[in-house]
């Protein structure tokens, strides 16, 4: 399985000033220390479409604050015309890097 990581300077842009709250290289290593991950991939810009049309992945997976309608049309793009197929999977309620900032906020 290859992984595809938005770098650093990406996070940023999506997710605003003090993010991401872990390097690149930290994300990418605890990545990569999954036994079913083959290799982790970082790549700076904001959208993965670059990525995904060089990895031409055969499942390219998302979360689930998108469906195929919000997704970003040209990675949809990108994975479709390769023959790939794309999954949304449901986030874990709780479980999620902004949540956890704002629970340690009201401490």
């Amino acid at each position: 399985m290859l992984v595809g990581l938005n770098g650093d300077q990406s996070v940023q842009q999506l997710k605003g000033p003090g993010r991401p709250v872990n390097s690149e290289q930290d994300r990418a290593g605890v990545l990569a220390a999954l036994a079913s991950v083959d290799a982790v991939c970082i790549f700076t810009e904001k959208t993965a479409t670059r990525f995904l049309a060089a990895a031409q992945p055969d499942v390219y997976i998302k979360g689930g604050d998108y469906t195929l309608d919000t997704l970003n049309q040209d990675e949809r793009r990108a994975v479709e015309q390769a023959g790939g197929k794309i999954v949304i999977i449901p986030f874990v309620p709780g479980k999620s890097t902004t949540a956890l900032l704002k629970k340690i906020m009201q401490l």
